[in-house]
């Protein structure tokens, strides 16, 4: 996924650090900005004005950040400056062999799949996050991001799985270990198997070895999603609040 190197604007105590997404123009036609995290200070109010500058001057659409819920004085600077809240996400992680309620069945799965079918699966069956809950954005390009983000993940180094009935995909999986550290990148289940998840993730654990710390950050509106990691023994360690800024027009 492109991204810029980060920018960041230091006033004394305060910082504030930014990227221009640069993936996100080329896969939604929308110019987005991240603030990555921000060191509140005293000068909050004007390292703030200098990115507000920056993000007129540069035709910005847009600006997404994600705070930890418990800074509420960050989070009242946001809204005070036109940021809306989208999202509650929450961090979660378990070791690999402390996973509860393992269950194997005897789908077929596979570490290959076809990539058209894997990306029309996944473009049509996210109802949750960042960009699909923003009424600005909506999930026509919400759709378009996840079919591109797909196609990416599918053609990278990331470790994957895929399941199968009769032949057709219908639940996938793509992750990345580091130092015994295994992030889940992004998963999926067509909705008329969503019955076979607790199966295919079993699948998916079951892959990785048992010192390994697997984690992952998921929606809290999907409440299907955070049943199934609670089925699993998953910690849910820290939630962040999703906001957004528009910043012109939306003329994709």
């Amino acid at each position: 996924m492109l991204t810029t190197e980060p920018y960041k604007i230091t006033i004394n105590e305060t910082e504030l650090t930014h990227r221009y997404n640069e993936w996100d123009k080329i896969s939604t036609n929308l110019k987005i900005n991240e603030i990555l995290s921000i060191k509140s200070g005293p000068d909050l109010e004007e390292a703030f004005k200098t990115y507000s500058n920056f993000c007129i001057e540069n035709k910005f659409d847009f600006s997404i950040t994600r705070v930890n819920s418990y800074e509420k004085d960050l989070i009242s600077f946001l809204q005070k400056n036109n940021f809306y809240n989208i999202e509650t996400t929450y961090e979660i992680s378990c070791r690999a062999s402390k996973i509860k309620n393992i269950q194997i069945n005897n789908k077929k799965v596979s570490k290959q799949c076809d990539i058209e079918e894997l990306c029309s699966l996944s473009s049509g069956i996210f109802n949750h996050g960042r960009f699909v809950e923003d009424p600005n954005l909506g999930k026509k390009l919400s759709d378009k991001r996840y079919y591109n983000f797909t196609k990416d993940l599918y053609n990278s180094d990331n470790d994957r799985l895929f399941m199968f009935s009769k032949d057709k995909i219908i639940g996938f999986m793509f992750y990345k270990t580091i130092d015994q550290k295994t992030n889940l990148i992004l998963g999926g289940m067509q909705p008329k198997f969503s019955h076979l998840a607790k199966f295919f993730w079993s699948r998916v654990f079951s892959e990785l070895p048992e010192q390994n710390i697997i984690s992952t950050v998921i929606s809290g509106s999907n409440i299907g999603v955070m049943n199934l990691y609670s089925h699993f023994g998953f910690s849910f360690n820290n939630a962040k609040s999703g906001y957004h800024k528009k910043w012109r027009k939306n003329e994709s």
